[in-house]
């Protein structure tokens, strides 16, 4: 048979007397009338009820819970996260380039307005460094080759 002190659990609250809060509670909890609370026990035990039947458990309850489900991230996951960053920037940027080739190809203005600036300071260099069309559908077909 279980004994009464397998069910038990105890624990202690410390309390600083420079803190007029803590001393107004230790006075209170200390000089408890009998006929209204049987122990002291009993009053912590209901004040907490109260507390969390007016404020709702979960109010108390989800923040630990968020910290059961912390995950630790490995230095392989940061390596292979990093790949993936990596991976996918060098595709974005291909894309880019295949979208902007594609466009002088077809004679289309097609530049970005992050681009759109670097491209009308460097107008004259553009302008005299022409490719034919061969050649860039050339780079584009290599570009797209190595995308895949």
């Amino acid at each position: 048979m279980a004994k009464l002190s397998d069910y038990e659990v105890k624990t202690t609250i410390r309390m600083n007397m420079n803190n007029p809060d803590h001393v107004l509670v230790n006075n209170v909890i200390q000089n408890l009338d009998p006929s209204i609370f049987k122990s002291k026990n009993q009053f912590i035990l209901e004040a907490c009820k109260f507390y969390i039947d007016n404020y709702g458990k979960d109010t108390f309850i989800a923040k630990k819970k968020e910290k059961e489900r912390a995950e630790f991230i490995r230095s392989e996951d940061i390596e292979e996260i990093k790949t993936e960053m990596i991976e996918a920037a060098i595709s974005e940027a291909r894309k880019e380039v295949i979208k902007l080739l594609g466009g002088v190809i077809s004679g289309m203005n097609v530049a970005q307005p992050i681009v759109r600036p670097v491209l009308e300071e460097k107008e004259e260099e553009l302008d005299n460094d022409v490719m034919n069309d061969e050649d860039v559908a050339g780079l584009a077909m290599s570009w797209m080759s190595k995308g895949d």
